[in-house]
């Protein structure tokens, strides 16, 4: 038989998950590509999913001798945590135990990829077991925090070449854009729309990140719920500033999110949660929690008394009356 060497760079197994299915599947690629062409990845990678697995055709895969390659591959996915039988006729539990008796003896010439899009606890028989494998590799993929999404954006425009100022990686952390897929997509854009050539700022995201007026509308709500008529006029001064905005446009605006509020509202109060405002109201996840919370600082008798001022004022702003009053006297009126 040809005696091959493990490619130096690559374990014998690794065991790659996390509830972040954008950074696993980026991670799992980034192997599979290390292979180098496709052809030889075509004839050296192999690929399992959990409901269609035996253990006898996933041993097979990693015994087998890689072609005109190094090493080959075999990736397993979604084992962990199914406990429905597979097509094979073997529950996912009695295929990990012998996955687990299995590990030390796989070939030199194999790499097994486990991959599993979700958290596993710390005493998972499977984890323990991988990191017991002398060259084993252990990647948990977390979704990144709140917190932690600044400099996040900013990692990931350096990657991609680019850079982020403060602020304009503050724009887009604020613009509840769901998830690191969508987020990276748009980081692509927008230094696409710089040509990679200066920092994206955080007018840039504005203009060109749908949900990015998003942030300075919920300030402004939270200043009027504050009745804090300073910042009010401030954010309201900065919201027809930003993008070039005319007045009726944010007025526009201000009505949405006062309706959204007043629905929001109704829904927890029937004893709906935020993910059935999300799903009820059509809004993206960070959208969702901004506007459940800030309901919960108004009655919805308020709500329902300021809904009605706002479009009678509505009514005044399209018979000729001037926005930019309109509004002043909006602001007044809700923080007197």
């Amino acid at each position: 038989m040809l005696h091959l060497h493990r490619m130096s760079t690559l374990p014998p197994v690794t065991l790659i998950y996390g509830n972040d299915e954008f950074a696993v599947e980026e991670k799992v690629k980034g192997l599979i590509e290390s292979l180098g062409s496709k052809d030889n990845i075509l004839m050296n990678v192999s690929e399992f999913q959990a409901n269609n697995l035996s253990f006898a055709e996933l041993q097979a895969a990693c015994d087998a001798v890689p072609f005109l390659s190094a090493c080959r591959m075999v990736l397993v996915k979604g084992l962990i945590g199914n406990s429905k039988p597979t097509n094979k006729g073997r529950s996912s539990k009695d295929v990990i135990e012998a996955l687990i008796s299995y590990l030390p003896k796989i070939p030199s010439t194999t790499m097994l990829i486990i991959i599993e899009y979700r958290k596993l606890a710390s005493n998972s028989r499977i984890l323990k077991a991988v990191r017991t494998i002398e060259g084993a590799k252990v990647e948990e993929c977390i979704l990144p925090t709140k917190s932690d999404l600044l400099q996040w954006i900013k990692d990931r425009a350096s990657k991609m070449g680019g850079a982020f100022t403060n602020s304009g990686a503050y724009a887009l952390a604020d613009a509840g854009v769901d998830g690191p897929r969508a987020l990276s997509s748009e980081i692509n854009k927008l230094l696409t729309y710089v040509n990679w050539e200066r920092s994206v700022e955080a007018d840039d995201v504005i203009r060109l990140v749908p949900t990015a007026g998003q942030a300075d509308i919920f300030l402004l709500v939270d200043s009027l719920a504050d009745r804090d008529g300073h910042t009010a006029m401030r954010e309201l001064r900065r919201l027809i500033g930003n993008g070039n905005r005319e007045p009726i446009g944010v007025f526009g605006m201000i009505v949405r999110q006062y309706r959204l509020l007043l629905q929001a509202k109704e829904i927890l109060q029937a004893g709906g949660d935020t993910s059935d405002v999300k799903n009820i109201l059509g809004l993206h996840s960070f959208v969702a929690d901004k506007v459940s919370k800030q309901s919960q600082r108004y009655q919805l008798s308020t709500l329902e008394h300021i809904y009605r001022r706002l479009l009678s004022m509505d009514i005044a702003m399209k018979t000729g009356s001037d926005s930019e009053i309109v509004l002043d006297v909006m602001v007044a009126g809700l923080t007197a």
